[in-house]
Formats: C-alpha cells, structure tokens, sequence
C-alpha cells in the first residue's frame, strides 16, 4: 500500500469517527460533560479538613482556668461546644445517639491543682468508631491545649503543664479496621447489587425478549418485583459471607445485635437492587448501564459516603444530598451496630431513610416502565 493511499484512508477514518462521536449525543456527555461534572462534585465536595465538630463539657471545677480552655476550645474553627453536661451518664447518652465527637472533662480542684503543682489533667473522651477523624482531632486538640499553655506561661519562672489524657471509646486501639469493614461492606454490597440490577431490563431490550413481554398479559409491577427477588436473595447470601468474613477474617467483632444488622444489610441491598432496576430501565444499552452505574454511582459512594472522607468535612448542602444515597445510610447503621454497640434507636433514622428510598425508587422503575410500554 503506498504511503499517500495510507494517508488518506487513515484521514478519511479519522473524519467519520469525529462525525460519528460529535452526532452521538450520549458519547459525548460521556466524553465531556461527566468527567467535569464528576470534578465540580468531588472538588467541592470533599475537604480533608474538620470544622465545627460537636462536642461537650463535663466542667467539674468550673474555676478560671478551665473556663479559659472551655473558650480557647470554642473560639477554635475545628470545634463546636454544644453541650454543657453535668454527669458522665449525660456524655453516654450523647456518645449514643451519636451527637458527640469528643467530650472535655475537668475534675474538681483543676486550677489548684495547677497552683500546687504544676501540673493540670484534661481528660478528653473521643469517639474513635471513625479512625481518621479520632487521629486528626487528636491533633488538633493537642496544638490548642500546647498554644493555651504557651499563653499563660509568658513571664513565668515556673512553668505550667497541662496533660491531655485521651481515652478513644467504641476502639481503643485505633484500628483502621473498625473504621474501614462497615464501609467495604456497604460498598461491596451497592457495587455488586446495582451492577446486577442495572443489566436485569436492558439485557432484555438488547436480546429481542422485551417484545415478548410488551404483548404479554404481565404488569410491570410484577416484572420489576420478579427482576429484584432472585437478585435480593443472592445479595441476602452475600451479606451472610461478608459477616462471616468480617468477624471470622478480619477481626471486626459485631457490637450490636446481628440480626437487626441482617435486617438493615437486606434493606439496604434491595435498595441498591431497586436503584440498578431504575437505571436499567432509563437506559436503552447494556453499555450506558455499565457507565452510569460505575461513574454515577460507584465513585460517588467511594468519595461521599464517609467510607474514607468524614462527612464532618462537607458543607450542608452536601451532607443532605449525600444522605439521599442509600450506601450514606447503611455505613452510619452499620458502624453504630458493629462498632459502638447500639440498637434500633440509634440507626431507626437510617432504616426508616432506606425503606422511604427503595420505595421511591421502585415506584419511579414501574411508572418509567409503563411510559415505555405506552
């Protein structure tokens, strides 16, 4: 073949697959829109940094001093005092319903112990179900209580020492596993439910059968149902697996009660199921469900969900969207099972958020489905 042949024939390819990617409206939103959309969204959106996180005040001297640290800890960006206790059965109450990221606590005597020491104890008492943000807290409550330190020791002969005494509830060890197992959970689960789901109606429109079923007697109601029991029982049988593994493999131990647990991982995955059924009927490829379920919702469960990023570090705009995805929900249901113990009053908010989803989304699935067969 000569050169010049070459050219023009590579040239001439080259043109008609320009054409054809410029005409093709869904390859382009492919190509451009979503990968700045994605950028918008994930820039935005995730910030390393912690800010007004909640915390409370068990003052048990209420002297100068402690006083002092109580605003040097308010007036701080990184934390919010909303909670002034009077009791240690008051801080397990807030660590409970999960309003609580830390608690300051100052025995009786604080300042005159300093006076008659020099030395202070600050007892602080940090949720650590949520390794990053224990470490990161940690941190900064040692950089606040070092610079009030340094201020009151200017012009001392003798100085002072205040001594933090962290003690992480629900665990104690700091071990990412703690942190990270529900989280994989959720996502293994979502990740392999929706993927499913997603194929269920488009594989029927791509194979030629949804004919058969559009000249059929059979509602859809009933074909969105049936595509999501086999699915919903396979993901059950998964969720069992992920338990064992979880427990057994990786050490995580189950705090709370496993079967609620059972009952939530099941909601949770039907509720992945009904968002791939959705998918899979607003597309018309097998290809565009496969996109849409890995770029629209895989890495926005990864990134927004709290599996690695602290939801404390989004705005609130962000927070009420993320809790509209159902993987949010399960992870804060799981982690208050798993890891702190709790039960159905602490996660009903969560379950009651995944059953008002699922039934949403499958409602949106039929009416979709039968503007379709109109």
């Amino acid at each position: 073949m000569k050169l010049k042949t070459f050219i023009d024939q590579f040239l001439a390819f080259t043109q008609k697959e320009f054409f054809h990617i410029l005409r093709d409206r869904k390859t382009l939103l492919v190509l451009v829109v979503l990968p700045i959309s994605q950028l918008l969204i994930f820039g935005f959106a995730l910030n390393s940094s912690l800010t007004e996180m909640p915390t409370a005040v068990l003052d048990l001297s209420n002297d100068r001093m402690s006083r002092q640290i109580i605003s040097k800890i308010d007036a701080s960006s990184t934390f919010k005092v909303e909670e002034y206790v009077h009791s240690m059965q008051e801080v397990d109450e807030l660590f409970k319903s999960g309003k609580l990221s830390q608690v300051f606590v100052f025995m009786p005597g604080f300042e005159r112990e300093i006076k008659r020491t020099g030395k202070g104890n600050v007892q602080i008492i940090m949720d650590a179900s949520l390794q990053i943000n224990a470490s990161t807290l940690e941190s900064y409550i040692l950089a606040t209580l070092l610079e009030y330190q340094q201020e009151i020791n200017a012009g001392r002969e003798l100085p002072i020492q205040i001594i933090p005494e962290v003690k992480m509830r629900y665990n104690p060890r700091l071990d990412s596993a703690f942190h990270f197992v529900p989280g994989v959970i959720g996502i293994v689960l979502m990740l392999v439910c929706s993927m499913m789901a997603s194929l269920a109606i488009v594989k029927e429109k791509e194979s030629g059968t949804m004919e058969v079923l559009l000249v059929s007697p059979v509602r859809p109601p009933v074909i969105i149902l049936a595509k999501l029991v086999p699915y919903l029982l396979v993901g059950m049988i998964n969720i069992v697996v992920i338990l064992l593994i979880s427990v057994f493999i990786l050490n995580v131990p189950i705090a709370g009660n496993i079967f609620l647990l059972f009952l939530v991982g099941t909601i949770f995955t039907l509720s992945s199921l009904a968002l791939g059924i959705m998918v899979s009927v607003l597309t018309k490829t097998q290809r565009s469900a496969i996109i849409i379920s890995i770029a629209g919702l895989m890495l926005p469960a990864i990134t927004l969900s709290g599996f690695i990023f602290p939801l404390g570090s989004l705005s609130l705009l962000m927070k009420v969207i993320v809790h509209l995805m159902p993987v949010t929900l399960f992870i804060s249901a799981a982690r208050n099972i798993m890891i702190k113990g709790l039960g159905m009053d602490a996660v009903y908010p969560e379950l009651f958020g995944l059953i008002v989803i699922t039934v949403v989304l499958i409602v949106i699935s039929i009416k979709c489905f039968k503007n379709r067969l109109s």
